[in-house]
């Protein structure tokens, strides 16, 4: 399942990197490892409306999958509770333009079966919208990340991915 591990600002400025940055997680009750290396992520802006806004969104807007440890797990102490298998990381998206969006992360796969496309074609496996942010030229951009987003980028700087300061 895709989940937003990490919810961008309510607000932001135009030409602004988001922070906290951008950061979902695939979460499944079984080991999905041997997937990993056919799926990636791809973010997108919406507007409020549900408009897809194509080439609106700056930055990296697609990320491979990094393997989780298997040790880190999401709230819940139920022995059934899904298990953090893997992440996507967008550490530098910008909205350049004032308004209200969301950001959308997609989880993609290719898919080998179909012979009009032996090279293979990409499908939407599933997708998960950000909470709202607002773009406004006098907007407010110190947004300080909960707790859980706190430790999941605690988790993302120990495998190596670089976390910006706040501005």
């Amino acid at each position: 399942m895709l989940g937003i591990a990490v919810q961008p600002p309510p607000q932001t400025r135009p030409g602004v990197a988001l922070y906290p940055p951008v950061a979902a997680r695939i979460s499944s009750e079984t080991s999905v490892y041997e997937e990993l290396s056919h799926i990636w992520a791809v973010a997108t802006l919406l507007r409020y409306s549900g408009e897809i806004l194509d080439d609106q969104l700056g930055g990296r807007v697609a990320d491979s999958a990094h393997p989780l440890p298997e040790s880190t797990q999401s709230g819940s102490s139920d022995a059934s509770a899904q298990t953090e298998r893997a992440y996507f990381y967008f550490p530098d998206l910008v909205i350049h333009e004032p308004g209200r969006y969301r950001v959308r992360i997609s989880l993609m796969q290719m898919d080998y079966s179909c012979d009009e496309a032996p090279e293979g074609i990409a499908r939407i496996r599933e997708y998960v919208d950000s909470r709202s942010i607002t773009v406004e030229e006098r907007s407010d951009t110190s947004s300080r990340p909960s707790s859980r987003e706190r430790a999941f980028l605690r988790i993302l700087k120990n495998d190596g991915q670089p976390i910006p300061l706040a501005p």
